[in-house]
């Protein structure tokens, strides 16, 4: 899964963010101390440590149309791979020059069967949640692609026994592309290093922590954080806002005796992470990093009135 990750990747640079007035204000000012008085902080993935093409997990945006595309990686075993030189050896089928663009029209049939299997499936279930009660649903992934019964796309050779996995990493790949957010091992190795307790409150699947090992050679406890910390979506059953994830971030935290107004929240959204986090007490920075993923939410009701008590635009404010 680790290779498959690393093969399958190309690097992604963030967008430009553009913020009004009235969001600028909330970006510390040079010498402020974001983390004065803080104990813990709890990161979400998607668009805050690890850029996004689409802007979330996919299991999260289903109910938006998403272009994407699909790669078909060569055989590079023996690639090596670091945060700086990657394996460029990928075949994309919207590349003109690519091998397989004879191909381009039959496969793109197909990713539109599977994405809208995807999307039917992940309704389903989140319709029979909601039907008992659950308001914030989570699925997991690769039980969803192991039922899949349509054409595999060419090059996607499945391992035996692993198919709902590797199909759900491989389409995942595809209509999500990601990378590390610069900075954001730097950030955690200081932030560990100077005994700030690190956790992660975060829409999530069974891939998703394989994404650090993936990009930076390390596992999510090799990094820093603490394995109590670690609160993943497809674990829980519940996906965020969900009032539970975050509740229980914060009970774990007590047994540290580390208080919420001791914990920073950081997040790209505002309902799903900074509001959600704001409601057990954290103190809280909005990731204003890259445009695909950022979610101020204005016309939300869930969100009137509500502002961060940071707006960070470099995971490197942290450090400060």
């Amino acid at each position: 899964m680790i290779k498959l990750i690393r093969e399958s990747s190309q690097p992604l640079e963030p967008l430009p963010v553009h913020l009004t007035a009235e969001w600028e204000a909330l970006i510390p000012k040079k010498g402020v101390q974001v983390l004065k008085g803080i104990r813990s902080v709890l990161f979400d993935i998607y668009g805050t440590l690890f850029i996004s093409g689409a802007g979330e997990i996919s299991a999260g945006i289903t109910t938006e149309k998403k272009s994407f595309h699909i790669s078909l990686a060569k055989d590079s075993a023996n690639a090596e791979f670091s945060e700086t030189q990657r394996n460029t050896e990928n075949i994309n089928i919207k590349d003109p020059l690519c091998a397989f663009a004879s191909l381009r029209e039959e496969f793109e049939d197909q990713c539109s069967e599977m994405t809208e299997y995807f999307r039917s499936a992940v309704k389903q279930q989140h319709e029979k949640a909601h039907a008992e009660g659950i308001v914030w649903p989570e699925v997991r992934v690769e039980e969803i692609w192991a039922d899949y019964k349509g054409a595999i796309p060419p090059g996607w050779e499945l391992t035996q026994g692993m198919r709902g996995q590797e199909m759900a990493l491989r389409y995942e790949l595809a209509v999500n592309p990601v990378f590390p957010m610069p900075h954001a091992k730097e950030t955690l190795r200081t932030l560990a290093v100077n005994g700030v307790k690190l956790g992660i409150i975060s829409n999530a699947q069974f891939y998703t922590p394989l994404l650090f090992n993936a990009f930076f050679n390390a596992s999510p406890t090799e990094l820093g954080f603490d394995p109590e910390l670690l609160i993943y979506s497809f674990e829980e059953n519940e996906a965020k806002p969900s009032p539970r994830l975050f509740a229980k971030a914060r009970e774990r935290l007590a047994q540290y005796t580390i208080k919420p107004e001791e914990t920073l929240y950081i997040g790209n959204d505002m309902k799903n992470d900074i509001s959600a986090a704001a409601e057990e007490g954290f103190i809280t920075a909005l990731f204003a990093g890259d445009r695909r993923s950022l979610r101020l939410r204005e016309g939300d009701p869930a969100c009137a009135g509500k502002k961060p008590h940071f707006v960070v635009n470099d995971l490197q404010a942290l450090c400060t």
